[in-house]
């Protein structure tokens, strides 16, 4: 019983069967052949005659009913569900290889060596006391009659689908597990590129080519716009060059972070209350990817503090507890976009998410939440004790 995707017309000639599946095949009726000629002759212990003309029957109807079953009634009504269609078919089928083995026992009865024997052979008891009797319909009228039936034309069937069902589930194991590893393949590699593609947007090498440029001519006539081309550059160059590490510590990454509230305090003035506070034993150690923290920071800015009028602000915590990082992000937000504040953050927030779920599964919570004037970023996550290699 094959669970491979049936065919739309289920045709024997029509397959497209390889030399391999053909020898398969060969050696599968030649076993078959063996195995029947065998049976029939330990079975019915009669001449050669009547053995050689029932395993010729037996055989070819045994090709016929696999083939017929194999790759037209089990495609079309099994694995379709169509049951009363099966159930129809399945008693035709039944039902035909009973009239085929009552002609043929017919047939044998004046070719026996029954009359000669001192006891009833096998064709001679078979015919007499049980096909004779029942008749045509004796299948669906005798449960000796249908029993026998199974048993005589369709056992060495049954055997063989069978076989051909158990190598099928391997066959469609055997893919599926070659789909998922080929699939989780090709999601990392999607993701390794769209991270890849983020950072090229973050942090372009150009721009921290200019940044120095800048920062050499205004260094001696404006000290603090040049502390802030400083700050940015080594913004860039965290981004540019240390981010390309697998993990990083986790102090530097909140030194990032804070370079770039640095930046914005000069931005925004008295206009925005921005605090960084670290908390926490041993708030600096273990290790985490990087760039995963600040898509929460510019998240506040973007959709809190640039839309704010008047007063806002944007407080970061960073607290570390036994190898977990609490980091929490509260920005005010604007009174007309708190209803889709948590739907906020586009390619920035998305490209976290996919990012905890390759390399954080299970080991992280991450929360959004609107309130009535704020919005909030909280996210738990178990550091590495150690960079990855």
């Amino acid at each position: 019983m094959s669970l491979l995707p049936p065919i739309p017309v289920p045709s024997v000639a029509g397959l497209s069967i390889t030399g391999r599946r053909v020898g398969r095949h060969m050696l599968q009726w030649a076993v078959t052949l063996l195995v029947e000629y065998f049976l029939a002759a330990r079975l019915f212990k009669d001449n050669a005659q009547v053995v050689g003309l029932t395993t010729a029957f037996m055989f070819f109807q045994t090709i016929a009913l696999y083939y017929w079953l194999e790759y037209y009634v089990l495609p079309r009504y099994l694995f379709r569900l169509r049951p009363l269609w099966l159930a129809g078919h399945l008693l035709l089928v039944f039902f035909g290889v009973y009239v085929g083995s009552y002609h043929l026992f017919h047939y044998l009865q004046p070719l026996s060596n029954g009359f000669a024997a001192p006891l009833l052979t096998y064709v001679e008891r078979i015919w007499q006391q049980v096909l004779r009797p029942a008749g045509w319909l004796g299948c669906f009228t005798s449960l000796t009659v249908a029993l026998w039936n199974c048993g005589f034309s369709l056992f060495i069937v049954a055997i063989l689908l069978s076989a051909k069902f158990v190598r099928d589930i391997v066959v469609v194991q055997n893919r599926n597990l070659r789909l998922e590893r080929d699939q989780i393949a090709l999601e990392r590699s999607n993701l390794e590129l769209e991270l890849n593609f983020l950072k090229a947007q973050i942090n372009p090498h150009f721009l921290f080519n200019i940044l120095n440029s800048i920062y050499v001519q205004v260094v001696d006539s404006n000290e603090p716009v040049a502390a802030q081309v400083l700050q940015l550059s080594d913004l860039m160059r965290y981004g540019l060059y240390e981010s390309n590490h697998s993990r990083v510590e986790l102090g530097r990454e909140l030194e990032y972070i804070n370079s770039y509230l640095q930046l914005e305090k000069s931005r925004y003035g008295t206009q925005a209350d921005i605090q960084f506070v670290r908390s926490g034993s041993g708030a600096t150690t273990g290790y985490i990817a990087p760039l995963l923290l600040i898509s929460f920071v510019e998240n506040a800015f973007k959709h809190g503090v640039s839309k704010v009028r008047g007063r806002s602000f944007v407080h970061v915590q960073a607290a570390v507890q036994e190898g977990r990082l609490e980091f929490l992000v509260v920005n005010s937000v604007p009174a007309a976009s708190r209803p889709a504040a948590v739907a906020a953050g586009g390619v920035g927030l998305s490209n976290v998410r996919k990012r905890l779920e390759l390399l954080y599964p299970g080991q992280y919570a991450l929360s959004l939440e609107a309130g009535a004037e704020h919005y909030t970023v909280r996210l738990t996550l178990n550091l590495t004790a150690r960079p990855a290699t």
